[in-house]
C-alpha cells in the first residue's frame, strides 16, 4: 500500500478539483443527455406516424452519429472526475484485500491453509482411529455371531438326532407282534439312549464363517460351543430319548397280552383292539411331542431376547464409536464434498446430474443466460463465412438479426 501522503484523496489539488468541476460536469452531461433523448424522441414520434422513408433514415442515420459524439464527449469529460474515485475505491479495497482471509495470497489466507491443512490431518488421524475401533467392534460382534451360529446349527442337529431315535422307536414299537415280540423286544430293550462321545467326535458344524474370524479361530469356537453343551446334550438325550424308550418297555407286558387277546378275538373284536392300542401309542407320542414342543419354545424364546439383546448392545457399542468424541483437542472443522474431475465425460456427468434434477425445469429466460456463453460459440459457428454450421433440430430455429450501418 501507498504511503497515505500520496493518496489521490488526500491531496488538495484533486479534492478542489471534484469539488469545482464536478457540479458543472454533471450539469453539462446532463443538458447533453436530454436534448439527445429529445431530438432522438421527436424522430422516434415521426417515425410511429409517417413510418420510415429514405430521408428519414437518413436522419436517423445521422442522429445516431451525433449520439455516438455525445456520447464520448461526456465521457472525456467526465473521465478525470470518475478515474480519480476509482483510484480511491480502489485504495480502500486494496487495502482491505491484504488482509483479507478469502484472498489467495495474503497473511490471512495463508494462516487459514495452514489450519485447513492442520484439522483435514487431526480428521484423518480420528477417522482412522474411529475406523479401527468400529472394526474392532465388528470383529468381536462377528465372534459372537459365529457362536451362536454354531450353537443353533448344533442344537439343530442334536433336535433332528433325538427325533430320528423317537421316530426309530416308534417304528419298532408299532412293527412289533407276536411272531416278532422277542426280538423287537430285544431292540427296544438293548437301544442305546445315551449320547456317546463319538456323536460329538463326527458332528460337523454348518454355520457361516464370517471373514473376520480366521480358521484356527473357529475350530476353538465350535469346540468351544461343543464343550458347553456337551453336558446338557447328554442329559436332555438320555431324558428324552431314556424316558419315551422306558415308556415302551414298561408297556411291553401288558402289549403282548393285548396281542394275545387280539389273537383270539374274531376279526370285528381284533379290528377294534387294534385301533385303540394304536390310538393309546399315538396320543402318548403325541403327549412326548407337546412337551418337547413346549421345551423348545421356551428355548427359542429365550435366545430370541438374549439375540435381541446382543444386537442392542452392538448397535450401541458402534453408535458409541461414531458419536465418542475424541479426548484430545479438535479445531472446529465444516466438511464439504467437491467435485473434482480430469476429464471432459466428468464435466458431462456434472451437466447431466444438474439437467435432470434442476435445470430442466427452469424458465427458458433463466436457461437463456446460464448457457449464453454455448449459445453465442453456437451462433458464431453459424455466422462462419467459410464454414458455417447449423444445429439440426426440430427444437432449434435460427432467425435473421439485421442492422443498418
Amino acid at each position: 500500500m501507498s504511503d497515505n501522503q500520496q493518496l489521490p484523496i488526500l491531496r488538495k489539488e484533486n479534492v478542489q478539483m471534484i469539488a469545482q468541476s464536478a457540479p458543472d460536469t454533471y450539469n453539462t452531461n446532463a443538458l447533453s443527455t436530454q436534448r439527445c433523448a429529445d431530438f432522438g424522441q421527436r424522430l422516434l414520434d415521426e417515425i410511429k406516424r409517417h413510418g420510415m422513408s429514405d430521408d428519414l433514415d437518413k436522419r436517423c442515420a445521422e442522429f445516431i452519429e451525433k449520439a455516438k459524439r455525445t456520447v464520448k464527449a461526456m465521457n472525456e469529460r467526465r473521465s478525470p472526475i470518475t478515474k480519480l474515485f476509482d483510484q480511491i475505491r480502489s485504495e480502500f479495497t486494496g487495502m482491505e484485500n491484504q488482509i483479507d482471509p478469502s484472498k489467495k495470497g495474503t497473511v490471512p489466507f495463508m494462516i487459514q491453509q495452514e489450519r485447513n491443512a492442520f484439522a483435514a490431518k487431526k480428521r484423518e488421524a480420528a477417522e482412522r482411529a474411529r475406523q479401527e475401533e468400529l472394526r474392532k467392534q465388528q470383529r468381536e460382534q462377528a465372534l459372537k455371531r459365529y457362536q451362536q451360529e454354531a450353537e443353533d446349527d448344533f442344537r439343530r442337529q442334536f433336535d433332528a438326532q433325538i427325533t430320528s431315535d423317537i421316530n426309530t422307536l416308534t417304528d419298532i414299537n408299532q412293527k412289533l407282534t407276536l411272531e416278532n415280540y422277542e426280538e423287537a423286544s430285544q431292540k427296544l430293550r438293548t437301544f442305546k439312549v445315551q449320547l456317546g462321545k463319538e456323536w460329538f467326535q463326527s458332528i460337523q458344524c454348518h454355520a457361516h464363517k464370517p471373514y473376520e474370524v480366521s480358521d484356527a479361530e473357529a475350530i476353538q469356537i465350535r469346540q468351544s460351543v461343543l464343550n458347553t453343551l456337551y453336558q446338557q446334550f447328554c442329559e436332555q438325550y438320555h431324558a428324552e430319548v431314556g424316558d419315551y424308550r422306558d415308556s415302551i418297555v414298561d408297556a411291553l407286558p401288558s402289549k403282548k397280552r393285548e396281542l394275545e387277546r387280539m389273537a383270539k378275538a374274531n376279526a370285528e373284536e381284533q379290528e377294534r383292539m387294534k385301533k385303540e392300542l394304536e390310538a393309546r401309542e399315538a396320543a402318548e407320542l403325541r403327549r412326548l411331542d407337546e412337551e418337547r414342543n413346549r421345551k423348545e419354545d421356551e428355548a427359542k424364546a429365550a435366545k430370541a431376547v438374549q439375540q435381541s439383546a446382543n444386537e442392542m448392545d452392538g448397535l450401541f457399542a458402534q453408535n458409541a464409536v461414531a458419536v465418542a468424541a475424541p479426548m484430545e483437542y479438535q479445531p472446529k472443522t465444516s466438511v464439504k464434498k467437491r467435485i473434482v474431475t480430469d476429464t471432459p465425460e466428468g464435466i458431462l456427468a456434472i451437466v447431466s446430474m444438474w439437467w435432470s434434477r434442476e435445470g430442466q425445469f427452469l424458465p427458458m429466460e433463466e436457461l437463456a443466460k446460464i448457457f449464453k456463453k454455448q449459445i453465442a460459440f453456437c451462433e458464431k459457428i453459424a455466422n462462419d463465412k467459410n464454414d458455417p454450421e447449423l444445429i439440426t433440430s426440430p427444437f432449434i430455429r435460427y432467425e435473421e438479426e439485421v442492422k443498418a450501418k
